[in-house]
């Protein structure tokens, strides 16, 4: 019986998911980030595509955002939805100007924020690593400060 209660434990706390705090993501210039690094600051992460019209339209609303709050406690990031190969990557984020850093690693995946169903999507996640909200499609500068509470 002993044994029994020792491999259901082994077996819970091998399945057991990560906490976001062991997370490490890596962006497409090779540097790798600490989810736990983020704790204190709103962090969005944007998915996108290169196929996808309203992607590239928010895309300007997205470096405003990002230029305004360089100073501020809050992150943004890109993740390329196709999972294309870094060097495609990065040439996608020249030719379409996104001026965030980008993330190679699913974000969604790793922190366990759910499946994507569509293109583009935000995941805003708060001070305390919580997601809050998920945006759907475009967004622009006010809906975002609105999100993070800075209007």
């Amino acid at each position: 019986m002993m044994k029994i209660k020792t491999f259901v434990l082994l077996i819970l706390m091998a399945t057991a998911p990560l906490s976001k705090a062991d997370v490490l993501l890596k962006d497409t210039q090779g540097n790798t980030i600490s989810f736990a690094s983020l704790k204190g600051k709103w962090v969005l992460i944007n998915y996108w595509a290169g196929w996808c019209k309203t992607c590239i339209e928010e895309i300007p609303e997205l470096n405003r955002f990002y230029q305004k709050h360089e100073k501020d406690p809050v992150v943004l990031f890109a993740v390329n939805y196709d999972g294309l190969p870094v060097h495609k990557q990065k040439k996608l984020i020249q030719k379409f100007n996104i001026q965030y850093p980008s993330l190679v690693t699913d974000a969604a995946l790793a922190l366990g924020l759910g499946d994507i169903i569509g293109v583009p999507v935000t995941f805003v996640i708060n001070p305390k690593g919580e997601l809050v909200n998920t945006l759907y499609g475009g967004q622009d500068l006010k809906t975002l400060d609105m999100e993070i509470g800075k209007t």
